[in-house]
C-alpha cells in the first residue's frame, strides 16, 4: 500500500511539473507576455472597421490588453494609426507613456499587403522592444484541413475574406489615425490593474490554434513604410519586465532559463547595460500620472511590481 502511494504521489508531482512548464515555456520572458499578438491579430480579423478593432484591443470585458509600460499599475491605452498607403497598409499599435513626442512606444504593427485582386496577406510584428528580435505572428490553415489535403504546414493563408481586409481596400476606408491621445481618451474606457501572467494567459491561449509564429516577413512594401515611422522611447529600457536579452530564441523563455513570470526589477538603474546609441542609461522610477484629464479606475489599490 505505501509503495502505491508513493507511486501516486510521484506522478502526481510530475504531471504537476509538466503542466506547470507546458504552461510557461509559452511565455517569452518580456514585456510583450502582456499583450498575445494572436489574440490582438484575432481580434483584427474579426474587426467590421479599423476604429472597431481599436476599440475590441482595449476593451475591458475582452481582457486583451494588459500593458503596463508606465508602471502605474493600470493598463495603457493603445492606439492605431494607419501608416501604409493604397495596397500596401501597416496598422501601428502605439502607447504613450506620457505628454512629451519621446514618450511614444510602439507595441507591434499589423503589415498588409493586397497580393492580387482577390488576395492579400497579413502578418503581425511585435516591436523588438517589447517582444524581442524579429517576433512574428501570421494566420495558418486549420490542423484538421492541412492533415486531410496533405497540404504543407507553412502555406501562406489567404485573409481577403476577413471583414478588416475587405473594408480596407474598399472604396469607403479612409485611413484611421487615433483620435485619442495621452490625458484624452474615449468615454468608454477605464484603466485597470493589469492581470497576472498565468490568469491572462489562460484567457487568450486558445487564439493560439489558428495562427503561428514565423520568421520570415511577407509584407515588405507594408515594412517599408513602417519602417520611416517608427517610435521608440528610451525609458522602455528601465522597465522591469524588460530584458537585456533581445534574441527570445524560438519564441520561448530566454537562455537562461527564466520562464516570465517570476520577473523581479533590478533595484540598481546604475548598473544598467549602455543602450545601442553607446550612452548609459539613466535610471528613473517614472510613475504614470492623472494630468491631462485622464480618469483613473481602482485608484488606492497597490499590485506588486516585477511579478505577473
Amino acid at each position: 500500500m505505501k509503495t502505491i502511494k508513493l507511486t501516486f504521489a510521484v506522478l502526481t508531482t510530475f504531471w504537476c511539473s509538466s503542466a506547470t512548464y507546458s504552461q510557461d515555456s509559452d511565455s517569452l520572458g518580456v514585456i510583450g507576455d502582456n499583450l498575445d499578438l494572436y489574440a490582438v491579430l484575432d481580434a483584427f480579423k474579426n474587426a467590421e472597421t479599423i476604429e472597431d478593432f481599436e476599440k475590441t484591443i482595449n476593451d475591458p470585458n475582452t481582457k486583451i490588453n494588459n500593458l503596463d509600460l508606465n508602471e502605474d499599475d493600470e493598463v495603457d491605452y493603445i492606439q492605431v494609426h494607419d501608416e501604409g498607403d493604397d495596397d500596401a497598409r501597416a496598422f501601428v499599435l502605439r502607447i504613450d507613456m506620457g505628454a512629451g513626442e519621446d514618450e511614444k512606444q510602439d507595441v507591434a504593427v499589423i503589415e498588409l499587403e493586397k497580393s492580387g485582386d482577390n488576395s492579400a496577406t497579413v502578418q503581425i510584428v511585435g516591436d523588438e522592444e517589447i517582444y524581442g528580435e524579429d517576433y512574428i505572428v501570421e494566420p495558418k490553415q486549420d490542423d484538421a484541413k492541412t492533415k486531410r489535403l496533405m497540404m504543407p504546414q507553412f502555406i501562406v493563408v489567404n485573409v481577403w475574406v476577413w471583414p478588416s481586409v475587405r473594408f480596407v481596400f474598399g472604396p469607403r476606408y479612409v485611413r484611421w489615425r487615433s483620435p485619442w491621445r495621452w490625458g484624452h481618451y474615449p468615454k468608454w474606457w477605464r484603466p485597470w490593474r493589469p492581470h497576472k501572467w498565468r490568469a491572462y494567459h489562460a484567457l487568450h491561449i486558445h487564439h493560439h490554434h489558428h495562427f503561428h509564429a514565423v520568421k520570415v516577413r511577407r509584407c515588405g512594401k507594408a515594412h517599408g513604410h513602417y519602417k520611416k515611422h517608427r517610435k521608440t522611447c528610451v525609458k522602455i529600457k528601465h522597465h522591469h519586465h524588460h530584458h537585456a536579452n533581445h534574441n527570445h530564441h524560438g519564441y520561448k523563455s530566454n537562455n537562461n532559463g527564466h520562464k516570465g513570470n517570476v520577473h523581479k526589477p533590478n533595484k540598481d538603474h546604475s548598473k544598467h547595460k549602455p543602450d545601442n546609441s553607446g550612452k548609459p542609461n539613466k535610471g528613473s522610477s517614472h510613475k504614470g500620472s492623472n494630468k491631462g484629464g485622464q480618469k483613473k479606475g481602482n485608484s488606492g489599490v497597490k499590485n506588486a511590481k516585477g511579478k505577473r
